[in-house]
């Protein structure tokens, strides 16, 4: 008989109802309202820049005859100069800004402010020129 009052007493046990899941819920807090703010473009800001620059545009030959007895020959000779140049600018470009804006009656579109920048261009400068220079000289004629 102790047996069967100590397996009807822990059938009880464990089946009684859970009680945790009737319990009145609680009511969410409302929610907040929270305005969306009016876009203005008052405030500061900073910022940076940065690129490369290139310009390959020069090639230019050019070639001049001169006569005998010019200032770069002597008498009796003749001379030829060809002069061929090629220039390229590249380089490293950059640089920084700072300034404050104040917008009048936000919504207005009346914007004043000021600005400062600093800015670096790097252009290295590469010529290329070649200069040739034949001179042909006449039989009896002293070549100096």
């Amino acid at each position: 008989m102790t047996k069967i009052l100590a397996s009807l007493a822990a059938f009880t046990a464990l089946t009684a109802a859970a009680s945790a899941a009737d319990l009145p819920r609680r009511a969410a807090p409302p929610p907040v309202f929270t305005p969306v703010p009016v876009f203005t473009w008052t405030g500061f800001y900073v910022g940076v820049n940065a690129g490369y620059g290139f310009d390959a545009n020069s090639r230019n030959t050019t070639s001049y005859a001169l006569p005998g007895g010019s200032l770069i020959n002597s008498p009796g000779t003749s001379g030829v100069v060809s002069v061929n140049n090629r220039n390229n600018n590249d380089g490293f470009s950059g640089g920084a800004q700072i300034g404050y804006n104040y917008q009048f009656t936000p919504g207005s579109g009346v914007v004043i402010g000021f600005e400062a920048d600093a800015q670096y261009v790097d252009f290295a400068r590469r010529a290329n020129a070649t200069q040739n220079y034949s001179f042909l000289g006449f039989p009896g004629v002293a070549f100096s």
